[in-house]
């Protein structure tokens, strides 16, 4: 019975011997496929996935391009904006032994409070920052007590050598990375370059292996700017700006320096101004400091925009420095009035007197003769309305208005600087333009840009048009020195030289839109030396200062005191005997 039964079983296991081959063989078939499949057909895939698994990505930062003025007699570049290292300390709150400590002397450090560190602390986290920007004391505190779960980590930040010097010309970086205001803003894309990529080979931890270089994205540092600027001129306009300020109480105020002969700006101070390394702790109300107000702002200029007037006039003919009129004090357009600012009638005036003593019912008349649409074409060949495209970001057109659009009192008064509205840019490049013997160059404040190959850009001079006859000019030019040497412009005078200029107090417009404010102007100046053959150009304009009715005692002295300096500083001959 037993025999049978093993003889049974024996027979069971032979049968199933063919069936576990076959499963055996299925089972091979599968994998093999399987193999097959994986290193034939996904073969990218997983080599991807792995790779994936054993390296991580970092990203190279690229070095921001610095910017640099220049000295300009000796040619050589100085820094403006720059970068620097500056340590990070932050926390692995996993790694931290005692927390009440730790945040009680990262906190007498650093000057924060302890429970502000403290809230930081994040389990979930391995790497929180605490305070930036710390100065080498610190980092060696920091560094010197050696406290787990404490470390350091070096940053680059923006950094401006010359502190609050053309702040607002320049603009600032913010904490991520990005140009506001200013030059930071309108050439960040070149300044801030392309970060790189670094692969780096890691254990099945995550733990970085630490050998071999493996960048596979060199990172591309930002291109170098260099001015226009000269960092002497900037500082000392600048400085006259700023004691104009605080003798006339004035909020606010610009100078500008151009070189009539290229469109280059040499200067260009604003007041109020910020220093960029602390932009942050500028208040949200004074927030008006970042801006350039040079070439943001839009203002009535006043009777400076005469000498744009008394322009069409000579050019188109119409009068000559020696023609007359007769001025009764006034004049009556469109059942309005239209006074001299000194409510004197002065009788038979000639054009150059006009210009001296600054009469608005002269600019009338010369507006009349030349029309509504011959004044208008003039004002668009001096380029106002119009954006004059410097490099700067927020630019203002201005307004002026067609002769369609408004009355002929209105275009009269625009004949003198009211009605219409200029940027204290526009206002210098139009006396560029005359001073320039009647040819207008464009605007520019970057020299050149350099990449980091080395190659370099260099911005080409370009001339915009002929905006009057060299013959006019020059005829317009010997009038403007009258300005200076026989009327409101006597403040401006240097000694040794010829200078050309015209003064300006400009009302200001009520925010309604109805009349104007009382009590308040706008005082501005812009000469130019030498006269009949100018280097620079200067344009100085003081925001409502106090105790001075009058441009020719807050603008004119200011410009008067820039000349002095320009001249000096270039080595100008005088061109006249020294009285």
């Amino acid at each position: 019975m037993n025999l049978m039964k093993s003889y049974h079983n024996v027979l069971i296991q032979k049968n199933r011997i063919p069936f576990v081959v076959v499963v055996l063989i299925l089972v091979m078939v599968v994998i093999v496929g399987r193999l097959f499949y994986i290193q034939m057909y996904k073969h990218n895939y997983y080599v991807k996935a792995a790779s994936s698994q054993h390296w991580i990505k970092d990203t190279i930062p690229a070095e921001r391009g610095k910017i640099y003025a220049e000295d300009t007699l000796s040619g050589t570049p100085y820094i403006l904006a720059s970068n620097q290292s500056l340590d990070v300390v932050y926390v692995n709150p996993k790694e931290i032994e005692d927390k009440d400590y730790t945040a009680s002397f990262i906190a007498s450090v650093t000057g924060m409070k302890k429970e502000e560190i403290l809230a930081k602390f994040d389990e979930s986290k391995l790497y929180i920052p605490i305070k930036r920007k710390l100065d080498k004391g610190q980092s060696d505190r920091i560094r010197d007590a050696k406290l787990k779960g404490v470390g350091l980590a070096s940053e680059n930040w923006r950094y401006y050598p010359e502190s609050s010097l053309a702040g607002p010309l320049l603009g600032f970086v913010n904490d991520g990375g990005v140009g506001n205001y200013g030059l930071e803003e309108y050439f960040d894309n070149i300044l801030k370059g392309m970060p790189g990529t670094l692969s780096e080979e890691t254990d099945n931890a995550g733990v970085k292996i630490a050998f071999g270089d493996n960048v596979s994205k060199p990172a591309v540092n930002g291109d170098d700017i260099y001015l226009t600027i000269d960092r002497y001129i900037e500082g000392e306009a600048e400085k006259l700006l700023n004691e104009a300020i605080k003798k006339y109480r004035a909020p606010s105020g610009t100078v500008i320096v151009i070189n009539p002969k290229t469109g280059a700006i040499l200067a260009m101070a604003n007041s109020p101004t910020f220093d960029p390394n602390k932009y942050s702790t500028i208040k949200e109300q004074d927030y008006a400091a970042f801006k350039n107000r040079a070439v943001t702002d839009v203002y009535e200029p006043g009777s400076i925009f005469k000498v744009i007037t008394m322009a069409a006039g000579l050019d188109t003919g119409k009068i000559t420095p020696d023609s007359k009129y007769t001025d009764t004090g006034s004049v009556f357009l469109n059942g309005y009035k239209i006074m001299n600012s000194d409510r004197k009638a002065h009788g038979i005036c000639s054009m150059k007197y006009v210009l001296e003593n600054s009469l608005n019912t002269g600019s009338t008349y010369v507006e009349q003769l030349l029309g509504k649409n011959t004044f208008y074409d003039y004002l668009r060949k001096f380029g106002f309305g119009e954006l004059t495209g410097i490099e700067m970001p927020g630019e203002g057109a201005g307004r002026i208005n067609e002769p369609k659009d408004v009355n002929d009192h209105t275009y009269a008064t625009m004949s003198f600087g009211q009605s219409i509205s200029v940027t204290p840019l526009q206002m210098i490049d139009s006396f560029a333009a005359v001073a320039n013997k009647g040819k207008m160059m464009k605007p520019y404040i970057v020299k050149k840009t350099v990449d980091a190959t080395g190659k370099a850009e260099v911005t080409d001079q370009k001339e915009i048009r002929q905006v009057m006859s060299e013959n006019a000019a020059n005829d317009l030019i010997k009038m403007m020195v009258g300005v200076v040497e026989n009327g409101h412009g006597k403040q401006a005078r240097v000694a040794g030289y010829k200078v050309a200029g015209k003064t300006g107090t400009a009302q200001i417009p009520k925010t309604d839109g109805l009349g104007y404010e009382v009590g308040k102007n706008i005082g501005s100046f812009v000469g130019f030396a030498p006269a009949d053959d100018a280097q620079f150009v200067v344009l100085a304009k003081i925001d409502k200062p106090q105790g001075v009715p009058w441009a020719e005692e807050s603008a004119a002295p200011l410009v008067g005191k820039m000349l002095d300096f320009l001249l000096k500083y270039y080595q100008v001959p005088p061109t006249e005997k020294i009285k």
